[in-house]
């Protein structure tokens, strides 16, 4: 039996006459005889989903530790490339390439079910992975350059027309992305903004400070598993139910770089960025979510005539999952789009 972790050749601890905490941790595929160490578990920690397959319920015990490649092979996330573009059946003048920027811990399968709804209303959509999240948790770190560069590359990749690419951010992707935007400003052609009615920035009020201190604390002390053990909880007082676990859990959440994703979050200034930008943003909240800066920056937009506001009653953050509300945002964003169009 191996005395060292399989992943990261640390030292395993062994339990005696029950003193020691710290016990190898099986890969949980049985056919894999590798054992880590708890730190090891703790990051390549997901809920097994296969698709056409029943979802497994959303409970700690569902969540499963597996040694690193086992975590790959297992995943929903093809780890062969950082982002998926899903293609509408015709292609024609009224196709918009649509740029999806996931939220923070998440990856790119946030929107998987999202996309082919948009697809199927002529749109083509990317969705990709954020620095230090999904297949780029270890190879990019998290700055707000690098968010622009990334974006940069897909957009470059993929031949997009600036305008004909409309950006939209979901939480950590939409703070950065108002970022994204002010750098790339001749790239896109509009905007689509959820759950960032918040002001996190510089000049945030105590309370955001507050709560901006505490998810830096929490981040950097708790492991992925950990994590998303204690958002299980949050979830399930939330009345989220669109496709949860194969959007939000079969990948795994990556934390790793928490702390930095609240560096971000504190770094970016909407108030600053928006009156800069000409093209039309469209903003989505939860009325049950932080929200206090809303109206100001729908007020900033340059573009008042096609730019909005809509904010779900009763939704909270994770609104973009409630089924209640699936229909409308996905109807909202195409009639957004057919805006741009025109």
């Amino acid at each position: 039996m191996s005395s060292t972790c399989d992943d990261c050749q640390t030292k395993l601890k062994r339990r005696l006459f029950g003193l020691l905490k710290t016990v190898p941790i099986p890969c949980a595929n049985t056919n894999c005889h590798k054992l880590l160490c708890s730190k090891c578990a703790g990051i390549h920690a997901l809920i097994p989903f296969n698709d056409g397959e029943e979802p497994p319920p959303i409970e700690k015990e569902s969540i499963q530790s597996y040694c690193k490649q086992c975590y790959r092979d297992t995943s929903l996330l093809d780890y062969s490339k950082s982002y998926d573009v899903v293609e509408p059946q015709v292609i024609n003048e009224n196709t918009m390439t649509l740029i999806w920027v996931h939220g923070g811990g998440s990856s790119r399968l946030m929107f998987r079910r999202h996309a082919p709804l948009l697809a199927k209303k002529n749109h083509r959509s990317i969705l990709m992975d954020m620095p230090g999240h999904g297949t780029l948790a270890d190879s990019k770190t998290l700055t707000l350059d690098e968010c622009v560069k990334t974006v940069k590359g897909i957009l470059d990749n993929e031949n997009c027309v600036a305008g004909r690419t409309i950006y939209i951010g979901a939480s950590l992707g939409a703070y950065t992305g108002f970022h994204v935007l002010g750098e790339l400003k001749d790239r896109f052609a509009g905007a689509v903004m959820m759950d960032c009615g918040q002001n996190v920035g510089p000049d945030c009020s105590l309370k955001a400070s507050m709560g901006l201190w505490f998810l830096r604390k929490v981040s950097g002390s708790m492991d992925n598993k950990g994590l998303m053990n204690a958002m299980m909880s949050t979830v399930k007082k939330s009345k989220a139910d669109f496709h949860l676990v194969e959007t939000c859990y079969a990948a795994g959440m990556f934390f790793e770089q928490g702390p930095r994703q609240c560096d971000c979050l504190h770094a970016v200034s909407p108030a600053v960025i928006i009156p800069t930008l000409d093209i039309p943003l469209l903003f989505f909240n939860g009325s049950l979510d932080y929200r206090d800066s809303e109206d100001l920056w729908l007020s900033l937009c340059k573009d008042k005539a096609r730019s909005s506001l809509k904010v779900y009653q009763d939704g909270d953050h994770f609104f973009c999952h409630d089924s209640r509300f699936v229909d409308d945002l996905i109807d909202r964003i195409n009639q957004f789009v057919g805006t741009i169009v025109e």
